[in-house]
């Protein structure tokens, strides 16, 4: 198929709108769903069992001197 100048620009032209209505279509999906906490907050933040005795989550129970 052989591209005139005017078939290639409208073919652009298609494509940019195209992906402008995607692009528009994709923030009102975003904004329509609730916050959501960063990485770092959920990491920070994760449900697990605390445990008694490993205050930092290491055998050495917090100390600097448990060797």
């Amino acid at each position: 198929m052989d591209w005139t100048t005017e078939g290639l620009q409208a073919e652009i032209d298609y494509r940019q709108a195209s992906l402008r209505r995607d692009a528009a279509h994709y923030r009102v999906s975003r904004q329509s769903l609730p916050a959501r906490p960063s990485w770092w907050r959920r990491l920070g933040h994760r449900p697990g069992p605390d445990l008694q005795g490993e205050p930092n989550g290491h055998r050495d129970n917090g100390h600097r001197d448990a060797a």
